[in-house]
């Protein structure tokens, strides 16, 4: 694929993220973060001894802050963890897919990417987790300066006002970690995806595009937010008139049994959108729901939870293919490089890395 290398190419995302492959990969990511953060959650209610979880969550079970003890919300705390990693790798994964397909191979499959996501995964995670420590080592550095400071009398406060001026700039210094530690987050799945690099080179190009790139960084990533923001109403508009043209020319014969299932569907869903009852304006009001309809009406809802999760993964494979794209453009602009026309042996990195880390397992 031909591009600009500026900020035209980015609004490219809308098109690159309506990929089959992308799509289901995410839809993937979303069935196992959900499915872990579940048993997580659901162990940490088991112990303490929660009742009504189906009444009170349905599909989607939650918590309240302080609801549990230290060790349940030490569980809440890691379900949340291992979701947002889950969606962290299978970003990863269509920042994979989507530079294969930058580089002109259509062919490249889910499975390829989840061989790739085997050998990259730490560094997807612990890319980002470097550069909080560097930046947790400054802060405590500081807390022990302040420490070592308040035990020595008198001289303690004119030793700190003599070292000030280092103790500032390096404090300027921690306040860049952050901002890269930022980036990284934001960064990392396309740095891996694209490069298939270790966690040092995570480090190192995030600080560099945040030391070499700032204006562009944040422009690029105001046009492609803005640009997953107009995917997501198209698509979200599309879906909603879709199932609005159901219910009226579905509702021709069915009438109150197609309302009746549409209302024990609603009950199954994460969140009801605010024209929800809208679409249904044609259907008669629902009544008492028969047995099969509440079996129906459980199965419809399953549906509906399945196209919103596609629409989810529409949204997060136009965010992984804007951040490819921005990565791509900033190295060409930062390193004069084209990363589509290097010959380098990506696939063998990732597939020994897994190897290792299954002989390592065994």
């Amino acid at each position: 694929m031909n591009l600009h290398f500026d900020i035209r190419d980015i609004f490219r995302c809308v098109r690159l993220g309506w990929s089959g492959k992308k799509i289901w990969a995410g839809l993937l990511g979303l069935i196992v973060a959900w499915a872990g953060y579940s048993v997580f959650l659901l162990v940490a209610h088991m112990r303490a001894g929660s009742a009504g979880l189906w009444q009170r969550y349905g599909l989607f079970p939650g918590a309240t802050l302080g609801e549990f003890d230290l060790l349940g919300t030490g569980l809440h705390v890691l379900g949340m963890v291992f979701a947002l990693s889950v969606v962290f790798v299978t970003t990863s994964m269509m920042c994979k897919i989507t530079f294969q397909q930058l580089r002109g191979d259509d062919f490249y499959s889910v499975g390829d990417a989840c061989r790739f996501a085997r050998g990259c995964w730490k560094t997807v995670l612990f890319g980002p987790v470097a550069v909080l420590a560097l930046f947790a080592l400054f802060v405590i550095g500081g807390v022990v300066i302040g420490w070592v400071v308040s035990w020595i009398p008198v001289a303690g406060e004119i030793v700190f006002a003599l070292c000030f001026i280092p103790i500032f700039f390096a404090a300027l210094l921690a306040v860049f970690i952050g901002l890269v530690f930022v980036v990284a987050v934001i960064m990392s799945p396309a740095i891996v995806g694209t490069e298939g690099v270790d966690i040092l080179d995570v480090v190192i190009q995030s600080f560099s595009l945040t030391w070499s790139q700032p204006w562009r960084l944040v422009l690029y990533a105001a046009w492609m937010i803005f640009a997953v923001w107009v995917s997501l109403m198209v698509l979200g508009a599309l879906t909603m008139a879709a199932i609005g043209l159901v219910a009226w020319a579905c509702g021709w014969f069915m009438g109150v049994k197609l309302a009746n299932l549409f209302y024990v569907a609603s009950h199954y869903l994460l969140f009801v959108p605010e024209k929800w009852d809208d679409l249904f304006a044609s259907l008669p009001v629902p009544g008492t729901p028969a047995g099969s309809e509440v079996w129906g009406g459980g199965i419809l809802g399953v549906m509906l939870i399945v196209i919103t999760g596609v629409v989810v993964a529409y949204v997060q494979a136009t965010y992984a293919s804007g951040l490819s794209l921005m990565y791509v453009v900033l190295r060409h602009r930062k390193d004069d490089e084209n990363l589509l026309d290097r010959d380098d042996d990506l696939e063998v990195v990732s597939e020994e890395a897994s190897d290792n880390t299954d002989s390592e397992t065994a």
